[in-house]
């Protein structure tokens, strides 16, 4: 009896043993944290789009078993505007479009725009990167990274259906604008008008405007733009690029291991879309100037006019927006005095 029942302790014991290494590889094996992406313009179209695509298969290729991204679709899931909200909400849990688009939920978030970092950012741990994320953490967003080309390169430009020598021909014009470059528009006496991008084209043929700002290397060519458009401004407006963010929530509910895949997936993302943006947009400019489009470019003193008037107006919007001392750091970690 006394041998029955050690043999029963001892195949209890083995099961209880079992159980737990049982349990162990169950864990170890525990199936990837699954998140779902939506963004502003859909890839193939927009070439800022296929930036965001690059950061889902970075991850997807870095966290096999860890972290899994998968692309739900753009305005035909959430209309644009409305996606910064959604993503707040918890309706999907990451995010790609222009960093300007969230002015209405962290309204100088996106002052990176104005950045003369080679990344706009300067990426995850810095002092830069850790304060932007911090503006979003208090929206209930996870910042993960501004993505552009180099300081003058996936930049704002202006184009015109006549030829100007400076900022003064542009005053009483009807410029088509987005968000981010509609307080430069005004500073220069222009009208700021606000239009979808597939209705440029038919604006600019029935001279609804008279001009439009655009980032060059995001599908220019792609609208027909250059079919229409007769000039560029050769000289930039403010950095462009795509900005990805996540739900809060869903952030801190990911492992260690899954976060830490995200960042180093910033990180390399960030430096790959230097070169690829750069050298898009020197392809689009080809393709434009083939298309019949001319360059036009100021004289020093009308350049740095151009460049000054750009930079004050942008400024000064985030000053009315932000605390002084969010300002104020802004302004030092981006090198402005």
């Amino acid at each position: 009896m006394k041998y029955a029942k050690r043999i029963a302790g001892s195949v209890g014991t083995g099961l209880l043993a079992l159980a737990v290494v049982t349990a162990g590889g169950a864990e170890l094996r525990a199936a990837p944290a699954k998140l779902t992406m939506v963004g502003s313009w859909p890839p193939k179209v927009s070439s800022a789009a296929d930036i965001g695509i690059k950061y889902l298969d970075t991850v997807n290729k870095m966290g096999k078993g860890t972290v899994e991204i998968t692309f739900k679709g753009s305005r035909d899931v959430v209309p644009t505007f409305d996606q910064p909200e959604a993503l707040v909400r918890g309706l999907f849990d990451v995010w790609y479009g222009a960093p300007n688009y969230w002015a209405g939920v962290v309204p100088g978030g996106y002052f990176s725009e104005l950045s003369p970092h080679e990344i706009p950012d300067n990426g995850p741990g810095s002092e830069l990167f850790e304060f932007i994320a911090k503006m979003f953490e208090r929206k209930g967003v996870r910042y993960l990274g501004h993505f552009s080309g180099e300081p003058h390169t996936g930049n704002h430009f202006m184009y015109t259906q006549k030829a100007i020598s400076g900022l003064g021909d542009l005053k009483g014009r009807k410029i088509r604008v987005p968000p981010l470059t509609r307080f430069f528009v005004r500073a220069i006496g222009a009208e700021p008008v606000t239009l979808p991008p597939s209705e440029v084209y038919l604006a600019l043929e029935r001279g609804t405007v008279e001009g439009f700002t655009w980032p060059y290397y995001d599908g220019f060519t792609a609208f027909g733009w250059h079919k229409i458009s007769k000039f560029i401004i050769a000289h930039p407006l403010y950095r462009n690029g795509v900005s990805v963010k996540m739900n809060l929530a869903k952030w801190n509910k990911l492992s260690g291991d899954a976060k830490k895949v995200m960042l180093e997936a910033v990180g390399r993302t960030q430096a790959w879309s230097q070169g690829w943006v750069s050298a898009y947009q020197a392809q689009q400019l080809k393709d434009m100037l083939k298309g019949g489009m001319k360059l036009v470019t100021f004289s020093d003193k009308e350049a740095e006019h151009w460049r000054k008037t750009a930079s004050e107006a942008l400024w000064a919007q985030f000053k009315s927006v932000m605390s002084a001392d969010e300002y104020a750091t802004a302004r030092r970690l981006l090198g402005y005095k």
